[in-house]
């Protein structure tokens, strides 16, 4: 009995790495990159879809969506936004 207890425990661990597994490739799509490294004087600044931060452009992760530059405050808001954003379609 304890046998198969340790089966599925050992089976459980394995079905969810490759689920994180997955996870991470799908995100990899999902590919940010910061605009500039280094910021200007008076430029404008970008507010996060997902934490509603704002950033300066130059400094934001961006990322085309549906068409359009969608700004992010880090690559994981990024990668949350549409983790949610795949969810709600």
């Amino acid at each position: 009995m304890i046998v198969k207890i340790a089966a599925l425990l050992v089976l459980l661990y394995i079905a969810y790495k490759v689920l994180v597994i997955f996870r991470r490739m799908k995100s990899a799509d999902a590919t940010a990159y910061r605009a500039n490294s280094t910021p200007s004087q008076g430029e404008d600044l970008v507010q996060d879809p997902f934490c509603k931060t704002y950033v300066p452009k130059s400094q934001a992760y961006v990322r085309q969506i549906e068409g359009h530059n969608t700004y992010f405050c880090t690559l994981e808001c990024c990668e949350k936004y549409l983790e949610v954003k795949n969810k709600s379609h």
